[in-house]
């Protein structure tokens, strides 16, 4: 199975798409991922993000003003799977695109993938009312989460902007988060859900299911009790992925 089923049951349904990647715990990995298995079947197929990004190996980035000026666009859209940003901000960081940068490029894909909010590479996080949110000609999400927050505490080390995290939901530092608090926050209305307008097609995926396997399928499983979008599980890095029946 690749991970573009979990979006699309035949990809010829993933033309004109435009697919936000939120949450924590891989959105990088899956972005590029998603990038290579689409591009074997669309020609222009755009990569990018709203938020700052690490560089990765996978793609070799371009940037928003070189995209911009006409003269360049045919020749970087020979480029399949295209990744573009909108600057360097240091030797190891990337900064986003504008959401109505972000609507030109798509305009000019076949179908175009992004990161909506970063994590710090942390599993879980709690969104600021400053954080990207999908925009309105998104067609598609991904929520994203890392099996290794099941079990782990709200001090940091597992939770991106962990003060905030313990004010909105009421918790302490010492707080477990077990399968059943973090599915709360990723499919409350208060929670994740408030960056994805109700329109759009969600999809859950719980990453890192090669080292957490039964904190995966646990987590997985009370999310589909909880939701009625799909939910997958698996690993992004071993490339494997199981649908929650």
């Amino acid at each position: 199975m690749n991970f573009s089923q979990i979006l699309f049951q035949n990809v010829a349904e993933a033309e004109g798409s435009c697919v936000g990647i939120l949450g924590g715990g891989g959105k990088t990995a899956l972005l590029h991922e998603l990038g290579n298995e689409l591009s074997k079947s669309y020609e222009h197929v755009i990569l990018s993000s709203l938020t700052k990004a690490g560089i990765s190996p996978q793609h070799q980035v371009h940037f928003f003003p070189e995209f911009e000026a006409e003269a360049n666009r045919e020749a970087l859209l020979e480029i399949n799977p295209l990744y573009i940003m909108g600057g360097q901000e240091s030797e190891h960081k990337l900064i986003g695109l504008e959401p109505d940068q972000l609507q030109l490029v798509h305009e000019a894909s076949d179908l175009t993938i992004f990161e909506c909010d970063g994590a710090r590479k942390k599993p879980i996080k709690a969104h600021q009312p400053f954080d990207p949110v999908i925009p309105h000609f998104a067609t598609h999400a991904i929520i994203l989460v890392g099996a290794d927050a099941v079990g782990a505490r709200v001090d940091g080390k597992m939770v991106h902007r962990p003060e905030l995290f313990r004010e909105l939901w009421d918790v302490n530092a010492n707080q477990i988060l077990d399968s059943i608090f973090i599915a709360r926050v990723l499919t409350s209305e208060y929670g994740y859900l408030q960056k994805v307008p109700k329109e759009i097609k969600l999809t859950y995926f719980v990453n890192k299911a090669d080292a957490y396997p039964d904190q995966a399928f646990e987590l997985a499983k009370t999310l589909s009790r909880l939701s009625h979008d799909s939910v997958y599980y698996g690993s992004i890095e071993q490339g494997n992925i199981q649908k929650v029946n």
